[in-house]
Formats: structure tokens, C-alpha cells, sequence
């Protein structure tokens, strides 16, 4: 077991020759990225409030029930154990905090002392009591798990793959992959930008973005799409999209012999939608239209111009 305060995220040049070396070894791998909705789930039990019921429940699909979330979380703790590198928030290390605090009702006590505890992002200054209790239990969660061959880096560390080049590097070598997201333009983009092969996976999207009739995702569709999942050859790279349920995809892929990349909001950005704004704002100097609204960066999306600028920019820092 690695006490808590030993834990330090790797630098982006480790991840990406992780990745890298199990591509040519053709060995299984995983990556995940843990955030707040996964430190709600793995804070979950029986005395839980309906409010994180209902949050929880967002990402299932409908009303989910106390069973449903429980295995949910045994799952969650499995994939884990057996991931090779866990993406957090940066701010969750290094952190001396009440977790005590979690059992109180009393949001200013709370919000303060997390305030004192936690160094947030600029744009996360003003954040809402429940937001602050999912990242407590996240830091709760990383604080006391036992971690054994696992290595942690950034939560976002997908943006840094992809804006290096070394993703969509990884994607043209491998000629075919497979991508599990609720986006269903993304395989089409994929395919154009790259000219490679996908296998798609297409997933319901979260509850709260769903319109008409609510299709939910887990458990029948999830149990579907995972006995849909076919690693082809050894090392064959899997995009995952699919939020906390997608962790499960992570597990089924890296059982198979499969490269599965947790890469989340990421996905979004290539489909052209303004995803995750305090992450991307904390990464670019966001323009605006003249209406005011806010632009998502052109070098966020997956066209062919944009594949063959970072074609181009992998191999100038490659030399």
C-alpha cells in the first residue's frame, strides 16, 4: 500500500510512453480517469443521501436502486484494482482535510474548511456545496485506497495526448481501433480525419441530456454493448466515452487484450460541442462570437485539417 501523502501524478511524458510501449508489446492495458461522480459512487452506501441517489441515478439513466449502485461501486473498485494508470484531479494530493465533515449537514462549515483545504482551479472559486462534497469523496476515496502497481497523472491528461499528436499518432498506426461514446458523429469524424477503421459502440447519453423517452443505460444496454466489444489483436486501442459507466467498458477491453483509453469530455470537443468549460478555459484563451457566445477551439476538434496539423506537429517534436 502507498501511504497518501507519497502519491505524486507521473508527467505526461511517462503516460505517453506507457501507452506507447504496451501498443508495441501488443499488451493489455487501461486507463481511467477518476472525478467527482466516481469519488460519489465509491463514498456510496446505504446511509447515502437521496440527493447523491439521484446524482448517481443521472448516470445509470433512470431511478436507480440501492443493488444497482452497489455493484456499480464493487465494479468500479475491481477496475480499478487492475488499471494501470488513474487520472485525478490535481488537487486532490497533497490535501489535509476533514473528510469528518462529510457526515454534517452544515454547508458554510463545510465550504469553508474545503476552501482552505483544496486549491482549486481559478474557475472553480465560486463552487456549489454539492460539487465540493463529490470531490471530498473523491479525495476521501483516493486517500484511502490501496494502491499497488497503478499510476496516477492529471485527470485531462487526454487533451495533452491529443493536442501533442501522439493520439492521433497512436490511432493511424494501429489502422483499426474501436471508440465506445454516446456521440454518434464521432466514429464518421474518426474515419474521414484519419482514414482507419472503427468499430462503434454506440452508447445512450446521460439522463439529463436525454430528450423524449428515457432510454436508460445500465444495466441492459451496458451488458450489451460489453459482450458487443470485440479486441480484435492484442493491444488493439479502445476510445471510451461513456462516463462512469464507461470505467466497466475499461475493464472488458483490458480483459480482452485491448489498449482501453478512458479519454471522456475529450470526445465532445471533436464532435464540436463547448464540453467541460473549466478545463478548456483553463487551457486556452477562449474567443467569443459576436453574439458572445463562447468558441470552441479549432484545435479541439477532429477534422482533417487539424489531423494533419498534428501529423505534422508528431513528427517536428519527434526528430
Amino acid at each position: 500500500m502507498t501511504a497518501y501523502n507519497s502519491l505524486v501524478q507521473v508527467p505526461y511524458s511517462d503516460f505517453e510512453f506507457a501507452v506507447n510501449e504496451a501498443f508495441e508489446s501488443k499488451q493489455p492495458f487501461s486507463f481511467i480517469r477518476l472525478g467527482d461522480g466516481e469519488g460519489a459512487l465509491l463514498d456510496f452506501d446505504e446511509q447515502c443521501s437521496l440527493e447523491d441517489i439521484e446524482y448517481l441515478s443521472e448516470h445509470v439513466g433512470k431511478k436507480a436502486t440501492i443493488e444497482q449502485l452497489s455493484i456499480l461501486k464493487s465494479n468500479l473498485e475491481k477496475t480499478i484494482d487492475n488499471t494501470n494508470i488513474i487520472g485525478i484531479r490535481d488537487d486532490v494530493l497533497d490535501v489535509s482535510f476533514d473528510e469528518g465533515l462529510l457526515k454534517q449537514n452544515d454547508e458554510q462549515i463545510f465550504l469553508a474548511a474545503f476552501k482552505q483545504a483544496f486549491t482549486l482551479r481559478a474557475t472553480e472559486l465560486n463552487i456549489c456545496y454539492s460539487d465540493a462534497r463529490r470531490i471530498a469523496k473523491l479525495y476521501k476515496a483516493i486517500k484511502y485506497n490501496a494502491y499497488s502497481h497503478q499510476k496516477l497523472c492529471t485527470q485531462w491528461i487526454p487533451f495533452d495526448y491529443f493536442l501533442s499528436g501522439a493520439l492521433t499518432n497512436l490511432l493511424e498506426r494501429a489502422g483499426e481501433i474501436g471508440v465506445v461514446t454516446a456521440r454518434v458523429n464521432i466514429p464518421e469524424k474518426l474515419r474521414k480525419a484519419l482514414s482507419i477503421n472503427v468499430i462503434e459502440h454506440i452508447t445512450p447519453d446521460k439522463s439529463a441530456r436525454q430528450v423524449g423517452t428515457l432510454i436508460p443505460h445500465y444495466p441492459d444496454h451496458f451488458n450489451r454493448i460489453k459482450n458487443e466489444i470485440n479486441v480484435k489483436y492484442p493491444g488493439m486501442p479502445y476510445l471510451v466515452a461513456a462516463g462512469l459507466i464507461g470505467k466497466g467498458y475499461c475493464a472488458e477491453i483490458q480483459r480482452q487484450g485491448g489498449i482501453a483509453l478512458d479519454i471522456g469530455a475529450l470526445i465532445d470537443c471533436w464532435d464540436g460541442r463547448y464540453s467541460r468549460p473549466k478545463v478548456i478555459e483553463s487551457k486556452f484563451n477562449v474567443k467569443k462570437t459576436l453574439m458572445g457566445k463562447k468558441k470552441l477551439p479549432e484545435e479541439l476538434k477532429m477534422t482533417t485539417e487539424n489531423a494533419k496539423r498534428l501529423r505534422e506537429l508528431f513528427r517536428n517534436t519527434r526528430k
